[in-house]
């Protein structure tokens, strides 16, 4: 038996461990020429297509209907102007630039009268006789064509050389300066080779649903995109409004049994669309794997090497990896991917390791996680089936009038004949606009209550101060706002509010609909009154 267990071992480690395969940058601004591996190879397709970028293939299983195809998987990687400054991408059917070597990036520029990413770049793809379909290439098109798009915003944008990097507002939003194993000459170890720090970041913050699934960044040692928000904000400043900054999605290891030293994980993932799970070895040795998706919203999902294929299970294994790696991203088509911090499970001390999954996963600490916990415990709010709450969606009329009649516990008079021709007995929110309606909660106008229509601040300071008229301290001062005149109809209870501390924003804007988030908010700190 303890043979066969050698064996079989050998046999995982021969045939599912593979070394993480490396793709380089070649600069040519300094070299007449590379080397042109196309000279060695007979030229088997061409395409060219609506990205004005010309695919070759060197591979007898790469012809021009899969070039269309990979030309389609390029495009769904984030991309800009710099695109137009791609040439050509080359599948060659082995290695010839190295047997871990997966791509080559070919950058060259100008460096005068100004710094300027030169047109005609081109990517080398390799081992197209192995790699042999557009999702097994998805991944390292996408490193290649980070370096293509990072070169472009570094040199063209911060107009900074290669050699200059490390002072680059990117190295100090990527917080690179507390890693004194960076480097931007190649001198030292891969990973910690600053080009390839910023493809990876690429490849996670922009790479299309196919590279994210199965990637994690080469470098174990590093946090997320995910997890910086200053890199995130460096980017929106480059890239636009659109890209937005976003907290890191959630995971966490919340339970776990063993046997044989093979463990089975409990996984408590949060995000807002399907995501991948992935999965890597805690020193980086191995090429990362995907473990599975999970859909929208919270779930727990257990994960038990026992029953995964053998390309998985060995992270599962205690007798082989002491630590695994996970990480959830989650593709997007506008904006940044999202994706969560690393969960780095020890399985020697993996009882540390285990959490309690938060009340609301969309929420991120502070005061609104305070305010929400508070109104959740008093039965005020419940939040969503998907286990979420929201904040940033806007309120309806009847959503604030629901919380309010909550808090306030508050019945429907017996005997009461709702006044307002706009709501039906038949509808499903008829009691509690009955309510709203009998204790002047909403007051509506021409008759009607409009439950549907969202609430405006104005509208909401308004309510608020009508129904905590006794909480609330009369103002002994007018406050001047920026966007609320003294006639303005709403500047008295707007007023009340800001004097009680209830909001803190001058400008108020009393205009803006009301988020779910901001009503907790505004109601938190009216009970803390009480």
């Amino acid at each position: 038996m303890q043979r066969m267990r050698f064996i079989w071992l050998s046999f995982i480690f021969l045939f599912f461990f593979h070394a993480p395969a490396h793709a380089h940058v070649v600069d040519l601004t300094k070299k007449a020429q590379a080397q042109a591996y196309e000279d060695y190879y007979p030229l088997i397709a061409r395409y060219k297509g609506a990205s004005g970028v010309t695919f070759e293939s060197y591979s007898v299983y790469w012809n021009t209907a899969k070039l269309a195809q990979l030309e389609q998987e390029l495009l769904k990687n984030k991309h800009g102007a710099e695109l137009s400054l791609l040439g050509s991408v080359k599948i060659f059917p082995d290695y010839p630039a190295g047997q871990n070597v997966l791509g080559q990036y070919f950058v060259q520029y100008q460096l005068s009268p100004k710094l300027a990413l030169l047109p005609n770049r081109y990517i080398h793809l390799y081992g197209g006789n192995e790699w042999t379909t557009v999702e097994q290439m998805a991944t390292t098109l996408a490193h290649e064509y980070g370096h293509h798009f990072t070169y472009y915003y570094m040199i063209n944008k911060e107009q900074r050389r290669p050699n200059e990097w490390l002072q680059s507002s990117y190295a100090s939003a990527r917080e690179l300066f507390r890693y004194p194993a960076i480097h931007v000459d190649g001198s030292g170890a891969y990973e910690w080779y600053m080009p390839e720090i910023l493809a990876e970041d690429y490849v996670q913050l922009f790479g299309s649903p196919n590279a994210l699934k199965g990637h994690m960044q080469m470098n174990v040692h590093l946090p997320t995109p995910f997890e910086l928000p200053a890199l995130q904000t460096y980017w929106k400043n480059q890239l636009g409004a659109l890209y937005e900054p976003m907290p890191p999605l959630s995971l966490l290891l919340t339970n776990y049994t063993v046997k044989n030293n093979v463990y089975a994980l409990k996984l408590y993932t949060y995000a807002d669309a399907t995501a991948y799970v992935n999965a890597q070895d805690g020193n980086g040795r191995y090429a990362s794997v995907y473990i599975g998706s999970v859909p929208k919203g919270v779930k727990e999902t257990t994960y038990d090497g026992a029953t995964l294929n053998n390309e998985v299970s060995w992270l599962f294994r205690s007798t082989i990896v002491d630590t695994a790696l996970f990480r959830v991203v989650q593709p997007t088509t506008k904006g940044f991917n999202r994706g969560s911090a690393t969960l780095r499970v020890s399985y020697g001390a993996i009882d540390s390791l285990l959490s309690t999954p938060p009340l609301f996963p969309d929420i991120a600490g502070g005061e609104l996680q305070e305010a929400a916990t508070l109104l959740y415990e008093r039965g005020i709010i419940s939040g969503f089936p998907d286990g979420t709450f929201r904040p940033n969606e806007r309120l309806l009329r009847r959503h604030a009038a629901l919380m309010l009649i909550r808090e306030l516990r508050l019945t429907l008079p017996e005997g009461y004949v709702v006044k307002a021709t706009d709501i039906k007995p038949t509808d499903p929110w008829y009691k509690e606009m009955a309510i709203a309606e009998a204790y002047g909660l909403l007051t509506g106008y021409n008759g009607k209550l409009y439950p549907n229509d969202y609430i405006t601040r104005a509208q909401m300071a308004t309510i608020l101060t009508r129904v905590y008229a006794d909480v609330y301290e009369r103002p002994t001062v007018n406050q001047s706002f920026f966007d609320v005149s003294p006639s303005h109809w709403a500047y008295e209870p707007i007023n009340t509010l800001f004097y009680n501390r209830i909001t803190i924003n001058n400008p108020y804007r009393p205009n803006d609909v009301v988020t779910r988030g901001q009503f907790v908010l505004f109601l938190k700190r009216t009970i803390d009154k009480k």
